[in-house]
């Protein structure tokens, strides 16, 4: 009976090692993996979720690096057109110096050329991943360019299990600058129009340099006075006399010493429509620079609009709102040309020519590779503002590429932040399914080993009973 119960008391040490021997292994596990569920034996439900999580997570890593590629490329794209943009601002302000008498245009085109060749080395050099969006080829042949650019901006993956993927898409043919590749486009007719040279709110008239509360303003309180005539040409032909000053502005503006630009411009527009030339013809506005435009409503090659500064009423002084204040002996201080629809061979913003020398017969002519250097005489004069006026066009049209790429830069930046969001948020998941807490694992685990070495001696001392007994029967 001794030795059964001294067998018993052995097997049952042994048990209780094996036991707790087995949940040293598991404890020992989770400490050294930092895991509670290592393995889909563990808990098979969480691994399954948890491995999911992991792979989508993959994925969006995947998603976050073409955005910083995309945001990249955006970024290169951007920066070459703000400095085009410069360069155009620069070659605006070399041709307004060419209108000045005596100006010799041969030197001034020395420097436009320098221009228009750094213009097109930045566009070349506006490289990234093998990607330029503004010097490009479109031709069909040429299969590495796309006019569109898509850049994968998110990752999904349905109830069903399809994965989609989003994306960004950057439109380079809206955007390019300039293309190898020349391609007949059809264009609509467009509006005879002229912009002054100057800002309104810069203009000696809108003393821009007076004191706070009075600079971008004109002071119609005295003897000052802006006269001018409009000439429009659109089926029929009107001539009008605009006269804005003292008595003009009596009515339309709160302060006559601190006239608005608003103000002025209701005045203008109210003079046209009550003049010969009436509602509906022309228009005056102030462009994205605040320059004082006239636009005809008409569009196609026959119409024409100018203006001519005419001499101040008596005791009245002309002041200069952006066409200076010269009364010219014949011609007009500005003047615009309408086109007919048609079709033009196309390429970028910069080389399209879709411009010609309309009063010196030169033919036509890109903001790339216009020539001033032979342009003389007042049909010279009339052809170097038609340049000035193609040149504030493409300005405009730049600078929309700009609020283009703009907008897609706010759009992959916002994408990655999001995703970012998304992939922690998804380690913040697979932590609550399978992360041990270390801390009480690294306890149990010295429990566990306190009760090993317990044990180990217990099964000694029931081992040791089992030979005593033996001993007996020696």
């Amino acid at each position: 009976m001794t030795s059964l119960l001294t067998n018993n008391a052995a097997m049952t040490a042994l048990t209780t090692l094996k036991n707790i021997n087995q949940s040293l292994d598991t404890t020992s596990n989770r400490v050294s993996t930092g895991q509670r569920v290592s393995a889909a034996s563990d808990n098979a439900a969480y691994w399954s979720i948890a491995t999911t999580v992991r792979t989508d997570n993959a994925s969006l890593g995947a998603v976050k690096d073409s955005l910083g590629l995309g945001s990249s490329s955006v970024d290169t794209a951007y920066n070459g057109l703000n400095s085009i943009l410069s360069d155009l601002q620069n070659m605006r302000a070399k041709l307004q110096t060419a209108l000045t008498p005596g100006v010799d245009r041969t030197k001034v085109q020395v420097e436009i050329a320098a221009i228009q060749s750094k213009m097109k080395a930045t566009a070349d050099s506006s490289n990234s991943s093998g990607q330029n969006w503004l010097s490009v080829n479109s031709a069909t042949s040429n299969t590495a360019y796309q006019a569109t650019q898509s850049v994968v901006g998110g990752f999904a993956r349905a109830a069903n299990g399809n994965i989609t993927f989003s994306q960004i898409g950057v439109n380079v043919q809206s955007i390019k600058l300039y293309d190898t590749n020349s391609t007949s486009v059809n264009t609509a007719a467009t509006s005879a129009q002229f912009t002054a040279t100057t800002a309104l709110t810069g203009t000696a008239g809108f003393r821009p340099g007076a004191a706070a509360g009075t600079a971008g303003t004109a002071d119609f309180s005295g003897n000052n006075e802006v006269s001018f005539s409009l000439a429009v040409a659109d089926g029929t032909s009107t001539t009008a006399g605009i006269v804005i000053n003292k008595a003009a502005l009596q009515s339309a503006a709160k302060d006559l010493t601190k006239v608005t630009t608003d103000e002025f411009l209701s005045a203008i527009n109210n003079q046209i429509t009550a003049s010969a030339i009436g509602a509906n013809r022309v228009q005056a506005s102030l462009d994205t620079s605040g320059r004082l435009t006239f636009q005809t409503v008409a569009t196609g090659s026959a119409v024409t609009l100018s203006l001519t500064n005419v001499t101040a009423s008596t005791g009245k002084t002309l002041i200069d709102v952006g066409f200076s204040t010269t009364v010219p002996s014949s011609g007009s201080n500005a003047n615009g040309v309408g086109t007919a629809a048609g079709t033009t061979m196309a390429q970028g913003i910069l080389d399209t020519a879709n411009n010609t020398y309309t009063n010196t017969g030169g033919g036509s002519y890109s903001i790339a590779n216009f020539n001033i250097s032979t342009l003389v005489g007042t049909n010279g004069d009339l052809d170097l503002g038609l340049i000035i006026s193609a040149v504030d066009k493409a300005i405009g049209k730049v600078t929309d590429a700009g609020t283009k790429l703009g907008a897609n830069k706010t759009q992959i930046d916002g994408q990655k932040t999001f995703v970012d969001t998304l992939m922690k948020a998804n380690d913040r998941t697979i932590g609550i399914l399978v992360d041990a807490d270390v801390e009480e694992e690294s306890t149990k685990l010295k429990a566990l080993q306190t009760q090993q070495q317990l044990a180990v001696q217990a099964l000694s001392i029931a081992n040791s009973a089992s030979q005593n007994v033996l001993s007996l029967f020696r």
